[in-house]
């Protein structure tokens, strides 16, 4: 089987370097420019070359990949797609996602921003120094302006259109999108950043999704 695996924003796929998934095909989508007042489906659009849709495949998405994932899907029709610390519409937002889009407070986020108030990025979950250093790598490449604009996106974002099979792995010290939904596999201690701090976890989840 052949999976898809695409980034969260700010992030590129060496937020996946740490899985471990032996006997799956793995394809890693890296994210296009993100225009300004783009959407998710239209960026979800813009990949849709990456992918083989004769062959059977899985998209696995992590957050913001998760959503574009979901839109992913609706062209190309996989056999499942497997969200990861992600949202399936804003019926999951908690109420803080709602007065950041109210108030627009995402026009703040930009290269100064981003440096200057990463020491305080708890939230994103406990990680060892390599770890931090390779966020803030793949961030500042992305560009803060990049990340501005990705948000602005998820926030316009009305929900998923794929009415497929879904699988959902979510830790359960998200704090970024905290578990107030099922989940098929909830990984204990799990931060949204899980994919690189517990990735042995997150790897048997996916792996699980292809096995059970």
């Amino acid at each position: 089987m052949l999976i898809y695996l695409l980034p969260g924003v700010g992030c590129d796929k060496r937020l996946f370097e740490r899985l471990n998934l032996p006997g799956i095909d793995v394809v890693y989508l890296e994210w296009p420019p993100f225009p300004k007042g783009c959407t998710l489906e239209e960026l979800a659009a813009t990949m849709r070359p990456g992918v083989d849709a004769t062959k059977p495949h899985v998209l696995a998405g992590v957050s913001m990949g998760g959503m574009v994932a979901q839109e992913l899907a609706v062209l190309t029709q996989p056999e499942k797609v497997i969200l990861i610390s992600t949202w399936t519409s804003p019926k999951e937002w908690p109420w803080h996602v709602h007065v950041v889009k109210f108030l627009d407070f995402s026009f703040m986020i930009g290269s100064f921003t981003m440096w200057a108030t990463w020491p305080f990025k708890r939230m994103l979950g406990q990680r060892d120094r390599p770890t931090d250093r390779l966020l803030w790598d793949m961030a500042k490449k992305q560009t803060g302006s990049k990340i501005r604009r990705g948000i602005q996106a998820v926030l316009r974002w009305k929900g998923s259109r794929w009415n497929g099979p879904v699988a959902r792995i979510h830790g359960d010290l998200d704090r970024v999108i905290p578990l107030h939904f099922p989940a098929d596999h909830i990984v204990k201690g799990g931060p949204h950043i899980m994919v690189l701090t517990l990735s042995e976890e997150v790897s048997h989840a996916i792996l699980a999704e292809f096995t059970g």
